[in-house]
């Protein structure tokens, strides 16, 4: 999981860029949605989520996907 009170030394991009697999929240701050939404694009089938140690856990690729523009 990412610090992100001691986020001082490195830049947002250099955080996530270090990132496989997120949480929910960490999740939200990549995509700059609430965590709401990215449950909802879950229960929408919109979002592919995994269970890793009773835990959800989301897939950078599959954020990245999400946010491409369709045209």
């Amino acid at each position: 999981m990412v610090d992100f009170n001691n986020s001082d030394e490195f830049s947002s991009e250099e955080l996530f860029d270090k990132l496989k697999w997120m949480n929910a929240k960490e999740a939200a701050l990549y995509a700059r949605v609430s965590v709401g939404q990215i449950r909802n694009m879950v229960w929408r089938g919109q979002l592919k989520s995994y269970k890793i140690r009773n835990r959800l856990r989301f897939l950078r690729a599959d954020l990245d996907r999400l946010m491409k523009p369709l045209f």
